[in-house]
């Protein structure tokens, strides 16, 4: 339920209940209040819809509001007053922001709202929601202070502030309230184990870093896996000075230059399996199983991924492996983009691809670009290989 609970307005009210038996020395007891707590949050999941499904074709309403503790957004669409949402947001205000004029506050709530949601309204025309009316003209005075003005620049987005009555604006209102309605209702911190042996620490640092299943993942990808479940003094610092003192993250990864890729419109697909990419990594060297090449798919919309093993590239082997390891557990795709490989070319790829219904199209010839997803996560998988292949393996 926790894992939705940015879905479900009042959660922490309704499930004060539940959290009083997570306390320290509390008695477990499941009285006539927790039951009632528990069947309304099921209830709640189980109402259709918990959320409205965002529409790219009608334009977006972002409602914010501040109060003394914190910020509310709601993204919603439809008619105002009537709309219906498509994600909650909501955090507290740092020692500094709390500092802050009221009409600075609502207006760090406009910015911090665009900025969360922006995957959602950069390039779009959409209407901010207040219930400040000094934001309706606000960005129309001449000689602004540098903290209005540097948010002003942050703005590159073509929206319309409406007001909204304060009675009316009671959705994102609770949300700027809701660290202190959690604090009042005593809602518990995630526990974490704390540890003080050196020994100890050095093994979780391998379990979650050099390990296959820590992947030899970077600084903040460690840091962030370790924080969920340990921690000790100055844990931050001691994971950095573990991965860059790593010998093989060293010699295995590649440093390049971020670069911002542009804003583009693709034809990113609307449901999962409605479109999905397939690829042949390889030659690598040989397993002890036979295997030389990876047979890799994934969907365009979730960029799942499934990476097979396979001992040869032909088109009986990799015409089987796709059937057996992703029709048979996943289902049917409607569209399988491939590259102009002579496997994915062949007469039996191409009939089974017909037997199931698929419709298969090609990349442009030496233009890996057009199956630019893919050829990314094979970036990730070859480097994360490269960690555990011996030289003469």
């Amino acid at each position: 339920m926790s894992y939705y609970r940015r879905f479900v307005p009042n959660f922490s009210h309704i499930a004060a209940p539940l959290h009083r038996l997570l306390k320290k020395d509390a008695v477990y007891e499941w009285t006539v209040e927790n039951e009632q707590a528990f069947q309304i949050l099921k209830g709640k999941l189980m109402l259709a819809p918990i959320l409205k499904y965002p529409d790219f074709a009608q334009p977006f309403i972002l409602t914010t509001d501040a109060s003394e503790e914190g910020l509310g957004a709601v993204l919603s669409q439809g008619e105002i007053s009537r709309d219906l949402p498509v994600a909650f947001a909501s955090r507290t205000l740092s020692k500094a922001e709390r500092s802050y004029s009221t009409t600075e506050k609502e207006l760090l709530a406009v910015v911090w709202g665009m900025r969360y949601f922006r995957p959602y309204l950069y390039g779009k025309t959409f209407k901010v929601a207040t219930d400040h009316k000094p934001l309706t003209w606000i960005m129309n005075v001449k000689d602004p202070g540098s903290r209005l003005l540097r948010w002003r620049i942050k703005l590159e987005y073509d929206y319309e502030v409406v007001y909204r009555k304060g009675a009316l604006n009671t959705n994102a209102d609770a949300l700027s309230r809701i660290s202190i309605l959690a604090a009042e209702m005593g809602a518990p911190a995630e526990k974490r184990e704390r540890v003080s042996d050196d020994a100890v620490i050095a093994t979780i640092l391998y379990e979650y870093h050099d390990s296959p299943l820590g992947g030899n993942r970077g600084m903040n990808k460690t840091f962030r896996e370790v924080s969920k479940r340990y921690e000790w003094p100055n844990m931050k610092r001691n994971i950095e000075s573990y991965v860059k003192r790593c010998k093989s993250c060293q010699l295995n990864k590649n440093l390049s230059p971020r670069r911002k890729a542009p804003m583009e419109i693709i034809t990113t697909a609307r449901q999962p399996f409605e479109r999905c990419a397939l690829a042949i990594v390889g030659p690598t060297d040989v397993t002890n199983k036979g295997n030389r090449y990876i047979l890799t798919f994934q969907d365009d919309l979730t960029k799942f991924m499934v990476a097979i093993p396979i001992p040869a590239q032909d088109a009986e082997t990799v015409a089987r492996e796709f059937v057996q390891n992703v029709v048979l557990k996943y289902g049917i795709p409607e569209v399988v983009l491939t590259d102009q490989g002579a496997n994915f070319l062949s007469e039996l790829f191409a009939n089974v691809c017909k037997l199931l219904q698929i419709k298969k199209v090609q990349t442009t010839a030496f233009h890996p670009e057009s199956n630019g997803g893919l050829e990314r996560s094979h970036r990730v998988l070859v480097e994360y290989l490269r960690h555990y292949i011996a030289e003469d393996q």
